[in-house]
Protein backbone atom coordinates (compact mmCIF):
# COMPACT_ATOMS: atom_id res chain seq x y z
CA UNK A 1 0.00 0.00 0.00
CA UNK A 2 2.94 2.68 0.61
CA UNK A 3 4.55 1.75 -2.32
CA UNK A 4 1.28 2.21 -4.32
CA UNK A 5 0.86 5.45 -2.97
CA UNK A 6 4.54 6.79 -3.15
CA UNK A 7 6.46 9.19 -5.56
CA UNK A 8 9.37 6.71 -5.61
CA UNK A 9 9.53 4.23 -8.42
CA UNK A 10 9.30 0.81 -7.15
CA UNK A 11 10.69 -2.27 -9.12
CA UNK A 12 8.54 -5.27 -7.96
CA UNK A 13 10.37 -8.89 -8.17
CA UNK A 14 9.80 -12.50 -7.01
CA UNK A 15 12.80 -14.52 -5.91
CA UNK A 16 15.24 -14.28 -3.36
CA UNK A 17 18.07 -11.98 -1.83
CA UNK A 18 21.38 -13.19 -1.29
CA UNK A 19 23.45 -11.65 1.36
CA UNK A 20 25.71 -11.73 4.12
CA UNK A 21 23.76 -12.41 7.03
CA UNK A 22 26.47 -11.70 9.64
CA UNK A 23 25.74 -8.09 8.23
CA UNK A 24 22.43 -8.05 9.84
CA UNK A 25 22.60 -5.87 13.00
CA UNK A 26 22.12 -7.37 16.01
CA UNK A 27 20.30 -5.31 18.96
CA UNK A 28 22.59 -5.27 21.89
CA UNK A 29 20.49 -6.07 25.31
CA UNK A 30 22.50 -4.17 27.60
CA UNK A 31 22.20 -1.06 25.66
CA UNK A 32 19.68 -0.25 22.97
CA UNK A 33 21.17 2.51 22.05
CA UNK A 34 24.39 0.72 20.47
CA UNK A 35 22.50 -0.36 17.33
CA UNK A 36 23.10 1.34 14.50
CA UNK A 37 19.22 3.17 13.64
CA UNK A 38 19.86 2.45 10.08
CA UNK A 39 22.49 -0.72 8.49
CA UNK A 40 23.07 -1.05 4.38
CA UNK A 41 23.58 -4.62 3.16
CA UNK A 42 24.83 -5.29 -0.30
CA UNK A 43 22.79 -8.02 -1.91
CA UNK A 44 21.81 -9.64 -5.31
CA UNK A 45 18.44 -9.59 -5.80
CA UNK A 46 17.44 -12.43 -8.60
CA UNK A 47 14.13 -13.34 -9.43
CA UNK A 48 11.36 -12.32 -11.93
CA UNK A 49 10.15 -8.50 -12.08
CA UNK A 50 6.21 -7.78 -12.41
CA UNK A 51 6.24 -6.59 -15.74
CA UNK A 52 3.23 -6.11 -17.47
CA UNK A 53 0.11 -8.28 -16.08
CA UNK A 54 2.62 -11.32 -14.79
CA UNK A 55 6.28 -11.47 -13.10
CA UNK A 56 7.41 -12.57 -15.90
CA UNK A 57 11.06 -10.64 -16.96
CA UNK A 58 14.13 -12.27 -15.20
CA UNK A 59 17.15 -10.08 -14.00
CA UNK A 60 19.71 -10.92 -11.52
CA UNK A 61 20.68 -7.68 -10.27
CA UNK A 62 22.96 -5.58 -7.09
CA UNK A 63 20.62 -4.32 -4.41
CA UNK A 64 21.06 -3.19 -1.00
CA UNK A 65 18.85 -3.84 1.84
CA UNK A 66 18.63 -1.43 4.47
CA UNK A 67 17.87 -2.63 8.24
CA UNK A 68 16.61 -0.18 10.63
CA UNK A 69 16.14 -0.71 13.93
CA UNK A 70 14.28 1.06 16.84
CA UNK A 71 15.98 0.65 20.23
CA UNK A 72 15.82 -3.43 20.40
CA UNK A 73 13.77 -4.56 17.53
CA UNK A 74 15.31 -4.49 14.06
CA UNK A 75 14.60 -5.69 10.71
CA UNK A 76 15.31 -8.40 9.18
CA UNK A 77 15.71 -11.16 6.14
CA UNK A 78 16.87 -14.55 5.52
CA UNK A 79 18.99 -14.93 2.54
CA UNK A 80 18.15 -17.28 -0.11
CA UNK A 81 14.74 -17.11 1.12
CA UNK A 82 11.55 -16.20 -1.47
CA UNK A 83 10.28 -13.10 -1.08
CA UNK A 84 8.03 -10.90 -3.26
CA UNK A 85 10.41 -7.14 -2.63
CA UNK A 86 9.39 -3.80 -3.36
CA UNK A 87 12.74 -2.37 -4.53
CA UNK A 88 12.95 1.40 -4.26
CA UNK A 89 14.95 2.40 -7.50
CA UNK A 90 17.06 5.84 -6.23
CA UNK A 91 19.19 6.75 -9.19
CA UNK A 92 21.18 3.41 -9.90
CA UNK A 93 20.52 1.90 -7.18
CA UNK A 94 17.83 -0.81 -5.65
CA UNK A 95 16.83 -0.40 -2.38
CA UNK A 96 15.09 -3.23 -0.18
CA UNK A 97 14.19 -1.70 3.09
CA UNK A 98 13.50 -3.88 5.95
CA UNK A 99 11.93 -1.86 8.65
CA UNK A 100 11.83 -2.90 12.37
CA UNK A 101 7.90 -3.07 11.75
CA UNK A 102 7.55 -4.07 8.56
CA UNK A 103 8.90 -3.59 5.84
CA UNK A 104 8.73 -3.89 1.90
CA UNK A 105 9.91 -7.79 1.76
CA UNK A 106 6.76 -10.69 1.74
CA UNK A 107 7.27 -14.11 1.69
CA UNK A 108 6.69 -14.86 -2.02
CA UNK A 109 2.96 -16.98 -2.10
CA UNK A 110 0.50 -17.60 -4.16
CA UNK A 111 -1.59 -15.07 -1.85
CA UNK A 112 0.75 -12.67 -1.71
CA UNK A 113 1.44 -12.59 -5.34
CA UNK A 114 -2.56 -12.17 -6.43
CA UNK A 115 -2.78 -9.57 -4.11
CA UNK A 116 0.25 -7.45 -5.89
CA UNK A 117 -1.40 -8.42 -9.38
CA UNK A 118 -5.37 -7.73 -8.15
CA UNK A 119 -3.40 -4.21 -7.39
CA UNK A 120 -1.39 -3.66 -10.11
CA UNK A 121 -4.07 -4.25 -12.30
CA UNK A 122 -6.53 -1.83 -10.59
CA UNK A 123 -8.30 -3.74 -7.99
CA UNK A 124 -8.56 -2.77 -4.51
CA UNK A 125 -4.99 -2.64 -2.75
CA UNK A 126 -5.24 -4.84 0.17
CA UNK A 127 -2.07 -4.97 2.57
CA UNK A 128 -0.84 -8.24 3.17
CA UNK A 129 1.61 -9.01 6.32
CA UNK A 130 5.31 -7.60 5.79
CA UNK A 131 7.91 -10.42 6.47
Amino acid sequence: MHAANSDSVFNVIAGELRFDESQLPKSHSGNSNDTPPLTRIPAQLSGKLLDGKYFSTRVSVPAVIEVECLGPWCGGMKPGAGYVVFAEQRGQELVVRANACGGFAFDDTSNVRRQVLDCHRGKACEPAVPR
